[in-house]
């Protein structure tokens, strides 16, 4: 039996369509819960970064800067994946073909893949699970869908760089708070070395 025809016989007796519709809904409106907290960790961790920075402790500015910035990537990766999901609700909604149905479960099968990949959080991986197990029962669409499928490419990985401009970012704004220079942290780490010589040789 093909797997259209197999997709066709399973809508006929399978779970209603409507239900899985309305957990999508949840979902989503978990997904953005899961945004707002991971918007609220990657403030929270730029402010310990400001502290340690004010303190001239680099590594953990750096560690921090870094989290930041990981938790804002995770946080637009879910907006994104929330987004791509809301839209293949509102067309399993409007949609009338057995193929079409079948293509839209594939890719949203391929997107909730995507997105527990990306976002590396206990919570979000939790609200994945609950939901794929709902399209357990629609395995079939991957044979009929698979062609169709577009997969979206969101990169949360945090590069030097990144963690480079984040604290020439910080930086910037300290100084205009505060009035005054920082060193910049190669010359801090520098000038630490001197001093470190100079007690030496004073010992």
């Amino acid at each position: 039996m093909s797997a259209i025809r197999r997709f066709m016989n399973w809508l006929g007796g399978g779970p209603d369509l409507n239900k899985l519709i309305f957990r999508l809904d949840v979902f989503c409106r978990k997904l953005d819960l899961q945004r707002k907290m991971l918007e609220k960790e990657a403030s929270k961790s730029r402010q310990r970064a400001k502290k340690y920075r004010l303190a001239g402790n680099m590594d953990a500015t750096r560690m921090y800067l870094q989290h930041h910035l990981r938790f804002q990537k995770w946080a637009l990766s879910v907006d994104a994946y929330r987004l791509r999901i809301e839209g293949l609700q509102t067309q399993l909604r409007q949609s009338q073909a057995m193929g079409e149905v079948a293509k839209i479960l594939g890719q949203l099968n391929s997107a909730l893949g995507g997105l527990k990949n990306q976002v590396k959080v206990p919570e979000v991986a939790k609200l994945v699970d609950q939901i794929e197990g709902n399209l357990r029962h629609f395995e079939m669409t991957q044979e009929v869908a698979e062609a169709g499928i577009e997969r979206m490419a969101v990169s949360t990985e945090v590069t030097d760089t990144e963690v480079k401009d984040a604290l020439k970012e910080l930086d910037s704004e300290i100084e205009v708070e505060t009035g005054t220079s920082l060193p910049e942290p190669e010359k801090r780490v520098s000038e630490l070395e001197q001093e470190i010589q100079r007690l030496k040789e004073e010992g």
